[in-house]
Protein backbone atom coordinates (compact mmCIF):
# COMPACT_ATOMS: atom_id res chain seq x y z
CA UNK A 1 0.00 0.00 0.00
CA UNK A 2 1.49 3.31 -0.64
CA UNK A 3 -0.10 6.49 -0.94
CA UNK A 4 0.12 8.80 -4.19
CA UNK A 5 0.51 12.84 -3.69
CA UNK A 6 -2.11 15.41 -2.84
CA UNK A 7 -3.46 17.07 -5.87
CA UNK A 8 -3.09 20.87 -5.09
CA UNK A 9 -5.82 22.58 -3.04
CA UNK A 10 -4.34 25.97 -5.00
CA UNK A 11 -6.17 24.57 -8.04
CA UNK A 12 -9.67 25.09 -6.77
CA UNK A 13 -11.14 22.19 -8.60
CA UNK A 14 -13.71 22.27 -5.86
CA UNK A 15 -13.46 18.63 -6.67
CA UNK A 16 -14.16 16.52 -3.03
CA UNK A 17 -12.79 13.23 -3.81
CA UNK A 18 -9.58 14.83 -5.74
CA UNK A 19 -8.51 17.33 -2.78
CA UNK A 20 -8.11 14.53 0.20
CA UNK A 21 -5.35 11.66 0.91
CA UNK A 22 -5.92 9.53 -1.67
CA UNK A 23 -4.71 5.72 -0.79
CA UNK A 24 -4.12 3.25 -3.91
CA UNK A 25 -3.23 -0.27 -4.12
CA UNK A 26 -1.32 -1.49 -6.88
CA UNK A 27 -0.87 -5.03 -7.34
CA UNK A 28 -1.10 -7.18 -10.12
CA UNK A 29 -4.20 -7.53 -12.31
CA UNK A 30 -6.94 -9.84 -10.82
CA UNK A 31 -9.89 -11.01 -12.46
CA UNK A 32 -12.71 -13.81 -12.09
CA UNK A 33 -14.63 -15.52 -14.57
CA UNK A 34 -17.91 -13.37 -15.87
CA UNK A 35 -21.24 -15.58 -15.96
CA UNK A 36 -22.94 -15.56 -19.08
CA UNK A 37 -24.44 -13.03 -19.54
CA UNK A 38 -32.94 30.51 -16.67
CA UNK A 39 -32.00 33.04 -14.59
CA UNK A 40 -28.12 35.12 -15.58
CA UNK A 41 -28.39 33.08 -19.04
CA UNK A 42 -26.27 34.30 -21.61
CA UNK A 43 -26.49 33.28 -25.14
CA UNK A 44 -23.14 33.96 -27.93
CA UNK A 45 -24.06 35.66 -30.93
CA UNK A 46 -22.59 35.35 -34.73
CA UNK A 47 -21.30 31.79 -34.25
CA UNK A 48 -19.09 30.46 -37.24
CA UNK A 49 -17.15 27.09 -36.89
CA UNK A 50 -13.26 27.78 -35.64
CA UNK A 51 -10.12 25.82 -36.28
CA UNK A 52 -8.64 23.96 -33.49
CA UNK A 53 -6.66 26.26 -31.43
CA UNK A 54 -3.07 25.93 -31.98
CA UNK A 55 -2.31 27.12 -28.59
CA UNK A 56 -4.92 27.09 -26.36
CA UNK A 57 -5.27 28.92 -23.50
CA UNK A 58 -5.40 28.09 -19.80
CA UNK A 59 -8.54 28.54 -18.13
CA UNK A 60 -10.38 27.24 -15.03
CA UNK A 61 -10.29 23.72 -14.26
CA UNK A 62 -13.15 21.81 -15.59
CA UNK A 63 -14.84 19.67 -13.42
CA UNK A 64 -17.52 18.03 -14.81
CA UNK A 65 -19.13 17.38 -18.43
CA UNK A 66 -22.50 15.85 -19.68
CA UNK A 67 -23.81 15.34 -23.78
CA UNK A 68 -27.20 16.33 -24.56
CA UNK A 69 -29.63 13.57 -24.70
CA UNK A 70 -29.64 15.04 -28.86
CA UNK A 71 -25.88 15.15 -28.54
CA UNK A 72 -26.30 18.58 -29.54
CA UNK A 73 -24.35 20.37 -26.84
CA UNK A 74 -21.64 19.48 -24.48
CA UNK A 75 -22.37 21.06 -21.11
CA UNK A 76 -18.70 22.02 -18.89
CA UNK A 77 -18.45 22.96 -15.60
CA UNK A 78 -15.69 24.48 -13.56
CA UNK A 79 -15.33 27.23 -11.52
CA UNK A 80 -18.52 29.91 -10.84
CA UNK A 81 -20.43 28.37 -13.93
CA UNK A 82 -22.05 25.72 -16.74
CA UNK A 83 -20.80 27.22 -20.59
CA UNK A 84 -22.52 24.62 -22.93
CA UNK A 85 -21.00 24.41 -26.57
CA UNK A 86 -22.91 23.66 -30.26
CA UNK A 87 -21.21 20.29 -30.83
CA UNK A 88 -21.62 21.20 -34.34
CA UNK A 89 -19.76 23.96 -34.33
CA UNK A 90 -17.80 24.02 -31.07
CA UNK A 91 -18.45 26.98 -30.33
CA UNK A 92 -19.98 28.23 -26.74
CA UNK A 93 -23.49 29.28 -26.57
CA UNK A 94 -25.05 29.97 -23.38
CA UNK A 95 -23.45 29.97 -20.14
CA UNK A 96 -25.26 29.56 -16.11
CA UNK A 97 -23.34 31.60 -14.03
CA UNK A 98 -25.31 30.84 -10.69
CA UNK A 99 -23.17 27.59 -9.81
CA UNK A 100 -22.34 28.57 -6.15
CA UNK A 101 -18.34 27.31 -6.30
CA UNK A 102 -17.38 24.61 -9.25
CA UNK A 103 -19.68 22.70 -11.11
CA UNK A 104 -18.91 19.38 -9.28
CA UNK A 105 -21.16 16.73 -11.55
CA UNK A 106 -23.73 17.17 -14.18
CA UNK A 107 -26.52 15.17 -15.71
CA UNK A 108 -28.95 16.31 -18.63
CA UNK A 109 -32.14 14.67 -18.45
CA UNK A 110 -32.93 11.87 -20.67
CA UNK A 111 -35.11 13.26 -23.90
CA UNK A 112 -35.04 16.63 -22.52
CA UNK A 113 -33.12 19.89 -21.61
CA UNK A 114 -33.30 20.62 -18.44
CA UNK A 115 -29.21 20.38 -17.07
CA UNK A 116 -29.35 19.02 -13.22
CA UNK A 117 -26.11 21.01 -11.42
CA UNK A 118 -24.13 19.79 -8.70
CA UNK A 119 -22.51 21.99 -6.33
CA UNK A 120 -21.97 23.49 -3.18
CA UNK A 121 -19.48 25.14 -0.45
CA UNK A 122 -17.87 22.59 1.15
CA UNK A 123 -18.65 21.37 4.78
CA UNK A 124 -21.54 24.21 4.20
CA UNK A 125 -23.73 23.40 1.48
CA UNK A 126 -24.74 21.14 -1.10
CA UNK A 127 -27.18 22.79 -4.21
CA UNK A 128 -28.65 20.96 -7.01
CA UNK A 129 -29.59 23.31 -9.71
CA UNK A 130 -31.79 22.32 -12.75
CA UNK A 131 -31.52 24.90 -15.58
CA UNK A 132 -33.57 24.48 -18.92
CA UNK A 133 -31.09 24.87 -21.68
CA UNK A 134 -33.79 25.59 -24.04
CA UNK A 135 -35.29 28.28 -22.44
CA UNK A 136 -35.30 31.63 -20.13
CA UNK A 137 -37.10 30.01 -16.96
CA UNK A 138 -35.32 30.65 -13.43
CA UNK A 139 -33.35 27.13 -12.23
CA UNK A 140 -35.23 25.33 -9.78
CA UNK A 141 -32.99 24.46 -7.33
CA UNK A 142 -33.69 21.68 -4.29
CA UNK A 143 -33.99 22.08 -0.83
CA UNK A 144 -29.97 22.75 0.20
CA UNK A 145 -27.85 19.80 1.20
CA UNK A 146 -25.57 19.46 4.34
CA UNK A 147 -22.26 19.39 2.36
CA UNK A 148 -21.57 19.51 -1.86
CA UNK A 149 -23.12 17.25 -4.34
CA UNK A 150 -20.37 15.08 -5.84
CA UNK A 151 -23.11 13.01 -7.53
CA UNK A 152 -26.14 13.47 -9.46
CA UNK A 153 -28.24 11.21 -11.85
CA UNK A 154 -31.82 11.12 -13.84
CA UNK A 155 -33.92 8.11 -13.82
CA UNK A 156 -34.62 6.44 -17.50
CA UNK A 157 -37.60 8.60 -17.73
CA UNK A 158 -36.22 11.77 -16.80
CA UNK A 159 -38.92 12.42 -13.80
CA UNK A 160 -36.59 11.08 -10.52
CA UNK A 161 -33.47 12.24 -10.10
CA UNK A 162 -30.83 10.99 -7.13
CA UNK A 163 -28.16 12.69 -5.83
CA UNK A 164 -25.01 11.92 -3.30
CA UNK A 165 -23.51 14.40 -1.76
CA UNK A 166 -20.25 14.99 0.93
CA UNK A 167 -22.18 14.30 3.88
CA UNK A 168 -22.66 10.73 3.68
CA UNK A 169 -26.10 10.98 2.53
CA UNK A 170 -28.01 10.07 -0.82
CA UNK A 171 -31.63 11.81 -1.29
CA UNK A 172 -33.75 10.49 -4.38
CA UNK A 173 -36.88 12.32 -5.69
CA UNK A 174 -39.23 11.59 -7.27
CA UNK A 175 -40.59 14.53 -8.77
CA UNK A 176 -38.78 17.57 -10.58
CA UNK A 177 -39.86 20.02 -8.92
CA UNK A 178 -40.24 18.02 -5.01
CA UNK A 179 -39.73 20.46 -2.07
CA UNK A 180 -38.93 16.82 -0.01
CA UNK A 181 -37.18 14.04 -0.49
CA UNK A 182 -36.06 10.92 0.14
CA UNK A 183 -32.87 10.70 2.51
CA UNK A 184 -30.80 7.36 2.20
CA UNK A 185 -28.19 7.48 5.25
CA UNK A 186 -26.37 4.27 4.94
CA UNK A 187 -23.16 5.21 4.01
CA UNK A 188 -20.36 5.81 6.48
CA UNK A 189 -18.38 8.27 3.79
CA UNK A 190 -18.68 10.73 0.99
CA UNK A 191 -21.24 9.42 -1.69
CA UNK A 192 -19.95 9.88 -4.60
CA UNK A 193 -21.28 7.76 -6.94
CA UNK A 194 -25.14 7.53 -8.11
CA UNK A 195 -26.81 5.64 -11.23
CA UNK A 196 -30.44 4.34 -11.72
CA UNK A 197 -30.74 1.31 -13.60
CA UNK A 198 -32.02 1.68 -17.59
CA UNK A 199 -35.02 -0.43 -16.69
CA UNK A 200 -37.52 1.50 -15.62
CA UNK A 201 -38.67 1.28 -11.84
CA UNK A 202 -36.06 -1.42 -11.21
CA UNK A 203 -32.89 -0.53 -9.02
CA UNK A 204 -30.54 2.00 -8.23
CA UNK A 205 -27.22 1.76 -6.77
CA UNK A 206 -25.15 4.15 -4.45
CA UNK A 207 -21.50 3.94 -3.87
CA UNK A 208 -18.64 6.45 -1.61
CA UNK A 209 -15.52 6.93 0.21
CA UNK A 210 -16.35 4.29 2.50
CA UNK A 211 -15.69 1.48 0.21
CA UNK A 212 -19.63 0.21 -0.30
CA UNK A 213 -21.71 0.05 -3.46
CA UNK A 214 -25.64 -0.49 -2.21
CA UNK A 215 -28.23 -1.90 -4.40
CA UNK A 216 -32.10 -0.35 -3.58
CA UNK A 217 -35.08 -1.22 -4.87
CA UNK A 218 -36.55 1.87 -6.65
CA UNK A 219 -40.53 1.12 -6.30
CA UNK A 220 -39.39 0.36 -2.32
CA UNK A 221 -36.36 1.98 -1.06
CA UNK A 222 -35.35 -0.95 0.64
CA UNK A 223 -31.56 -1.76 0.49
CA UNK A 224 -30.98 -5.62 -1.62
CA UNK A 225 -27.40 -6.15 -1.87
CA UNK A 226 -23.95 -4.64 -0.67
CA UNK A 227 -20.57 -5.08 -2.53
CA UNK A 228 -17.51 -4.21 -0.40
CA UNK A 229 -14.54 -5.80 -3.01
CA UNK A 230 -13.74 -2.16 -3.88
CA UNK A 231 -9.92 -1.89 -2.48
CA UNK A 232 -10.69 2.44 -2.02
CA UNK A 233 -13.58 5.25 -2.55
CA UNK A 234 -16.03 5.20 -5.35
CA UNK A 235 -15.48 7.44 -7.89
CA UNK A 236 -18.18 6.12 -10.80
CA UNK A 237 -21.21 3.57 -11.62
CA UNK A 238 -22.74 3.06 -14.61
CA UNK A 239 -25.14 0.10 -15.62
CA UNK A 240 -25.23 -1.67 -18.45
CA UNK A 241 -27.49 -2.13 -20.86
CA UNK A 242 -29.01 -5.13 -19.10
CA UNK A 243 -30.46 -3.23 -16.28
CA UNK A 244 -28.99 -6.01 -13.77
CA UNK A 245 -25.32 -5.65 -14.41
CA UNK A 246 -23.08 -2.18 -13.51
CA UNK A 247 -19.71 -1.34 -13.72
CA UNK A 248 -17.76 1.10 -10.38
CA UNK A 249 -14.33 2.77 -10.48
CA UNK A 250 -12.38 3.48 -7.52
CA UNK A 251 -9.62 5.84 -6.65
CA UNK A 252 -7.36 2.31 -6.44
CA UNK A 253 -7.53 2.64 -10.39
CA UNK A 254 -9.62 -0.36 -11.02
CA UNK A 255 -12.44 -0.73 -12.71
CA UNK A 256 -15.44 -3.29 -11.21
CA UNK A 257 -18.18 -5.54 -12.09
CA UNK A 258 -21.20 -6.41 -10.19
CA UNK A 259 -24.50 -7.82 -10.74
CA UNK A 260 -27.82 -8.31 -9.29
CA UNK A 261 -30.21 -11.37 -9.63
CA UNK A 262 -33.85 -12.12 -8.57
CA UNK A 263 -35.55 -14.77 -7.82
CA UNK A 264 -39.28 -13.83 -8.78
CA UNK A 265 -41.09 -17.05 -7.06
CA UNK A 266 -39.58 -15.74 -3.54
CA UNK A 267 -39.34 -12.31 -4.43
CA UNK A 268 -35.57 -12.11 -3.17
CA UNK A 269 -32.30 -10.65 -4.35
CA UNK A 270 -28.93 -11.81 -4.45
CA UNK A 271 -25.45 -10.28 -6.04
CA UNK A 272 -22.28 -11.28 -7.10
CA UNK A 273 -19.00 -9.49 -8.87
CA UNK A 274 -17.56 -11.20 -11.44
CA UNK A 275 -14.31 -8.62 -13.02
CA UNK A 276 -12.07 -6.59 -11.80
CA UNK A 277 -8.67 -5.18 -13.45
CA UNK A 278 -6.46 -1.99 -13.12
CA UNK A 279 -7.09 0.62 -15.64
CA UNK A 280 -5.02 3.69 -14.46
CA UNK A 281 -2.44 3.64 -12.70
CA UNK A 282 -2.62 6.37 -10.03
CA UNK A 283 -6.60 6.03 -9.37
CA UNK A 284 -9.83 6.96 -11.70
CA UNK A 285 -11.28 10.29 -10.97
CA UNK A 286 -13.88 9.92 -14.11
CA UNK A 287 -16.40 7.26 -15.10
CA UNK A 288 -19.38 7.64 -17.42
CA UNK A 289 -21.31 5.96 -20.07
CA UNK A 290 -23.07 6.55 -23.46
CA UNK A 291 -26.17 6.94 -23.38
CA UNK A 292 -27.15 3.76 -25.80
CA UNK A 293 -25.13 1.80 -22.96
CA UNK A 294 -22.26 0.39 -25.69
CA UNK A 295 -19.15 2.11 -24.51
CA UNK A 296 -17.99 3.73 -21.17
CA UNK A 297 -15.05 6.66 -20.78
CA UNK A 298 -12.41 6.80 -17.86
CA UNK A 299 -9.49 9.27 -16.86
CA UNK A 300 -7.42 9.36 -13.98
CA UNK A 301 -4.03 10.33 -12.53
CA UNK A 302 -2.27 8.67 -15.74
CA UNK A 303 -3.30 11.68 -17.83
CA UNK A 304 -5.07 9.25 -19.85
CA UNK A 305 -8.37 8.61 -21.44
CA UNK A 306 -9.94 5.38 -21.93
CA UNK A 307 -12.76 4.02 -24.21
CA UNK A 308 -14.30 0.51 -23.33
CA UNK A 309 -16.47 -2.43 -24.18
CA UNK A 310 -18.29 -2.54 -20.60
CA UNK A 311 -20.03 -5.58 -22.02
CA UNK A 312 -16.53 -7.31 -21.75
CA UNK A 313 -14.60 -5.09 -20.52
CA UNK A 314 -12.25 -4.76 -23.61
CA UNK A 315 -10.18 -1.64 -24.42
CA UNK A 316 -11.67 -0.32 -27.38
CA UNK A 317 -9.22 2.98 -28.01
CA UNK A 318 -6.76 5.42 -25.25
CA UNK A 319 -6.31 9.09 -25.70
CA UNK A 320 -2.75 10.26 -24.43
CA UNK A 321 -3.09 13.69 -25.57
CA UNK A 322 -3.53 15.38 -22.00
CA UNK A 323 -0.91 17.31 -20.25
CA UNK A 324 -2.47 16.90 -16.74
CA UNK A 325 -4.92 14.67 -14.58
CA UNK A 326 -8.08 13.96 -16.09
CA UNK A 327 -10.85 15.47 -13.70
CA UNK A 328 -14.19 14.68 -15.72
CA UNK A 329 -15.01 12.91 -19.05
CA UNK A 330 -18.24 12.26 -21.24
CA UNK A 331 -19.32 10.17 -23.81
CA UNK A 332 -22.21 11.37 -26.56
CA UNK A 333 -25.20 9.42 -26.74
CA UNK A 334 -24.32 7.66 -29.40
CA UNK A 335 -20.58 6.84 -28.26
CA UNK A 336 -18.28 8.06 -30.75
CA UNK A 337 -17.78 11.29 -29.55
CA UNK A 338 -15.30 11.26 -26.11
CA UNK A 339 -14.48 14.69 -23.97
CA UNK A 340 -12.33 14.93 -21.48
CA UNK A 341 -11.83 18.12 -18.62
CA UNK A 342 -8.65 18.89 -15.68
CA UNK A 343 -7.01 21.29 -13.86
CA UNK A 344 -5.80 22.98 -16.98
CA UNK A 345 -9.20 24.07 -18.05
CA UNK A 346 -9.27 22.98 -21.35
CA UNK A 347 -11.74 20.03 -22.69
CA UNK A 348 -10.42 18.06 -25.30
CA UNK A 349 -12.64 16.09 -27.70
CA UNK A 350 -11.98 12.93 -29.93
CA UNK A 351 -14.08 11.31 -32.90
CA UNK A 352 -13.79 7.85 -31.43
CA UNK A 353 -13.74 5.99 -34.55
CA UNK A 354 -10.85 7.92 -36.31
CA UNK A 355 -9.09 7.66 -33.25
CA UNK A 356 -7.67 11.23 -33.34
CA UNK A 357 -8.25 14.46 -31.29
CA UNK A 358 -10.57 16.68 -33.21
CA UNK A 359 -10.55 19.70 -31.11
CA UNK A 360 -9.65 21.51 -27.81
CA UNK A 361 -11.67 23.62 -25.92
CA UNK A 362 -11.30 26.73 -23.13
CA UNK A 363 -14.64 27.68 -21.49
CA UNK A 364 -15.52 31.60 -21.45
CA UNK A 365 -14.09 33.41 -18.27
CA UNK A 366 -16.13 32.66 -15.32
CA UNK A 367 -17.41 35.25 -13.06
CA UNK A 368 -19.40 33.29 -10.87
CA UNK A 369 -22.51 34.32 -8.64
CA UNK A 370 -20.76 33.23 -5.49
CA UNK A 371 -17.14 33.55 -5.56
CA UNK A 372 -15.86 31.34 -2.76
CA UNK A 373 -12.27 29.74 -2.86
CA UNK A 374 -12.87 25.45 -1.75
CA UNK A 375 -11.08 24.75 0.70
CA UNK A 376 -11.26 21.18 1.82
CA UNK A 377 -9.24 18.81 4.77
CA UNK A 378 -6.71 17.03 3.61
CA UNK A 379 -8.26 13.41 5.35
CA UNK A 380 -11.28 10.90 4.20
Amino acid sequence: MRTRPLIPVSLQTGLGLLACTLAVQTGAQTKTSAPTNTANTTTAKNVTAPAPPSTPKIGSPVTSLAFSADGKKLAVGFYGQVALFDTGTWQPVAQFKQVVDSARTLAFQPGGSLLAIGCGLPGRSGVIELWDTAGSDKPFVYPQQADTVEAVAFNKDGKEILLGSNDNKAHLYTSLTASTGTAIDAHNGRVTAVAFSPIAGSLYVTGGMDKIVKVWVEKTGQNVCNFDQCDSGLTGLVFLNNGTQFVGSGLDGKLYWWGVSHDDRKDTYGGYFFRQFEAHPGGIYALSGSQNGQRIITGGADKVVCIWNPDNGQKIHEFKDCQTPIYAVALSPDGKIAASGGPDGQVHVWDIEANKLINTLVPPASTPAVSTPAVRPHAH
